[in-house]
């Protein structure tokens, strides 16, 4: 098949205007749907890839899909609603990774940090032993820096007794403490109160809101006390990422907000909306490209009362299909969905609720694949910098355009378990009770025990792997089939 027969382009806010190389016109959906009259198809399944890739690999992958989903007897529609998101994140990390400020800043927060949550006696070195430049830098040089820092290592090593186990009543005391320690960490390196005074940051200010500019050794010190703090903060809730992602996005929050691109993730979320968007009124290119084709779908359902239609998508996508299965259900709720696939979900668990676990009438089958935590951890989304994956920097950063730090994320198995602190929110209650109903089979981790039976296996070892894993993808294909 050529790209017009499948595949859909969705363009700058959900229309058919152009953004690339390749542009869906709205007459290639007439052509396609007039080949559905003509050939009598009966199955369509609608793939959605994931919101954070550019054109080309968006293509690249709806014609792999496109395929797997063909060999399955079914009719393939692709969407590709790219945004580079990936490209913006990676690139800009790299850059403040490699910053001076960054690297005397993380190192001065490590030294602190892991002397306040009690690492330096659960880790064997000793009650009130503070890390040295050279062991910090023998950590930062490691593809993972500080692996093993984490709430397992506390649990099981035991905290000092220095160690800051609760916070206190007032949680400005706290705030001040750690500014003097900083004020005597930093003041007294020339050479970074010298990088300070060149740095420009983006930072809250009292008359701007958040604004780039150069600010004072003391007004620096204060937003680094904040970060400590808000590291701790989340350590003693239980809510932290591990010691080294949770201090990176932290300090990304306080200094680097504008730059991580967070902005570009609200925007994609915003178009995976809006390409659902009425086109009464609205011609030419200026249409909505979703709605377009949704509204050819339900005349076509209508005339063919007896169609299947399945939906799958990865990561992003996740959320495009809840958007879709809102439009749909409110346009015609007599189409309801034979199957839904989703691979590592991008999606908030409020809106998976919303959509999917409190309107089940929408579809008949749901399954979903992601990674165990475990995985997660070591799915480095940029090795030495964000050493955990895609899905834990949305949870951690990237949503709410940076105000929220570990947000519900659908695919991530630590807010799905049921363990604490993710057992008492309604929200993560109803949505475990969903995926775990008994014989259901809504949900598979990988990796995937050798003994699971042929159709439920998935061993994707990375966020972006689950549509190259063969396992996954022969999984989708025996449940479409």
């Amino acid at each position: 098949m050529e790209a017009r027969d499948f595949i859909i382009n969705v363009g700058p806010n959900g229309t058919f205007r152009p953004s690339g190389c390749y542009q869906t016109f709205p007459d290639h959906i007439d052509a396609i749907f007039q080949r559905f009259e003509t050939d009598k198809v009966k199955q369509i399944t609608i793939y959605f890839h994931g919101g954070l890739v550019n054109e080309k690999t968006g293509m690249e992958t709806a014609f792999k899909m496109g395929k797997h989903i063909f060999e399955t007897g079914q009719t393939p529609l692709c969407f590709v609603w790219e945004t580079g998101l990936m490209e913006t994140v990676s690139t800009n990390l790299t850059k403040i990774a490699d910053t001076r400020l960054f690297n005397k800043l993380i190192k001065v927060l490590l030294k602190k940090l892991t002397e306040k949550l009690g690492f330096n006696s659960a880790i064997g070195r000793g009650s009130g032993v503070v890390l040295t430049d050279a062991q910090i830098d023998n950590e930062l040089f490691k593809p993972i820096p500080f692996e093993t820092y984490n709430q397992n290592t506390l649990a099981i090593g035991g905290k000092g007794a220095d160690a800051i186990a609760v916070l206190p009543e007032n949680e400005s005391d706290l705030i001040r403490s750690l500014e003097a320690d900083f004020t005597y960490l930093i003041q007294g390196d020339l050479d970074f109160t010298n990088t300070i005074a060149k740095t420009k940051l983006t930072v809250d200010t009292a008359q701007q809101g958040r604004a780039k500019g150069i600010i004072s050794t003391a007004m620096f010190i204060k937003h680094v006390a904040i970060i400590a703090f808000k590291v701790i903060k989340r350590f003693i809730n239980k809510r932290d990422h591990d010691l080294y992602p949770t201090i990176v996005e932290e300090i990304l929050r306080e200094f680097y907000i504008a730059e991580l691109g967070a902005w570009v993730w609200n925007s994609m979320k915003i178009k995976s909306i809006d390409m659902w968007n009425d086109n009464q009124g609205i011609s030419g290119l200026n249409q909505y490209c979703g709605r377009y084709l949704l509204d050819k779908l339900i005349k076509y359902a209508e005339r063919n009362t007896d169609i299947e239609v399945n939906l799958i998508g990865h990561s992003a996508g996740s959320i495009a299909i809840c958007n879709f299965l809102n439009t749909s259900s409110n346009i015609y709720s007599k189409l309801v969905y034979n199957k839904i696939i989703f691979m590592a979900p991008a999606c908030r668990i409020d809106l998976f609720n919303k959509e999917i676990v409190n309107n089940n009438n929408r579809f008949k089958h749901f399954r979903m694949f992601t990674m165990n935590n475990q995985l997660e951890t070591q799915d480095r989304l940029v090795p030495y910098f964000y050493t955990h994956s895609l899905l834990y920097f949305i949870s951690g950063i990237l949503e709410d355009e940076g105000k929220e730090f570990d947000s519900y994320i659908l695919g991530l198995n630590r807010h799905i378990s049921g363990n604490f602190p993710y057992n008492s929110a309604q929200e993560l209650i109803n949505a475990k009770q969903f995926l775990f109903e008994p014989a259901k089979d809504r949900i598979l981790f990988s990796k995937s025990d050798i003994s699971i039976p042929t159709g439920m296996k998935t061993n994707s070892e990375s966020h972006g792997g689950f549509d190259d894993d063969n396992d996954t993808i022969e999984s989708i294909k025996h449940f479409l089939k």
